[in-house]
Parts: structure tokens; sequence; C-alpha cells
């Protein structure tokens, strides 16, 4: 089944704007992969990442998707190239901050996109660690 970012529109964690959305989504999977102790749960964590960064690759790469044409090689690029270093960190044990950085610098940049008149999106500390934005993440299955 395949899934869009109103996916992530829900009660239990937020995001009513589609930046919100991908600023929350960004932050999860950060909180994941700082927090995953055991191979196992490094695994799942970079499965999310690669989750995340497949829905937004298709969206992106989509033709109803009105980004400007270099933004759209830009995001393309790194999407892919997060898509390819989250399998050979999972095959490799490569470390994960440049992933971590990567999604820190996208949060920083959808913040900056935001209009002073809309409303600030949630800080990504507090809502990474909200439990019911985590409950709601841990149980999501995301395919793209």
């Amino acid at each position: 089944m395949q899934r869009t970012a109103s996916y992530f529109r829900t009660p239990q964690i937020g995001g009513g704007t589609p930046q919100e959305t991908e600023i929350l989504a960004f932050g999860l999977c950060n909180d994941r992969l700082t927090r995953a102790a055991t191979p196992r749960e490094r695994i799942e964590a970079l499965g999310k990442t690669q989750q995340l960064w497949s829905l937004l690759v298709n969206d992106i790469g989509g033709e109803a998707n009105r980004l400007p044409a270099e933004l759209k090689q830009n995001l393309l690029r790194l999407g892919f190239w997060a898509m390819d270093y989250a399998t050979r960190a999972m095959l490799h044990d490569l470390p994960v901050e440049p992933l971590i950085g990567l999604h820190r610098d996208m949060i920083e940049g959808l913040r900056a996109q935001a209009s002073p008149a809309a409303p600030a999106p949630p800080p990504a500390p507090a809502a990474i660690t909200a439990p019911a934005a985590a409950a709601a993440w841990s149980g999501r299955k995301m395919t793209a």
C-alpha cells in the first residue's frame, strides 16, 4: 500500500502542514537512529529512514510536485544518497551520524521556509520525545 505525507497527519503525531509533517518525520527518524541500542533497533531505525526517503523521493519525482526543478534534483540526489547510505549502514555497521546530520539540515531548511504568519512547527526535540508521537510512529508501517 502506498503512503503519502498525509498519512502522518493524525491527532497522535500532529503535522498540520506538509512542512510540519516533514519536520516531525525527520525528527522521529533521528530519534530512532539516536536511541537504537541493539542491532535490531538500529536496523529498524535505518529501515524507517529508508522508508521516509522513499516516500519523499516518490513525491518529489511526481508530476504533481511543484518544487523548482533545481531543488527537485538536489532533493532527489539527497534522497537517493540517504537510502543508499542507510542500506550500507545496515550491511557494514557504518555510523548513523551522517543521516542524522542530513535530517537536521532538512529540518533547519524546512523551518527557515516557514512563513512568519504560519504557526511555528513543533520543536524537534520536544516532538520526538512525546510519548504519543513515539508510540504512533513505532506502530506505523510505511511503504512507498
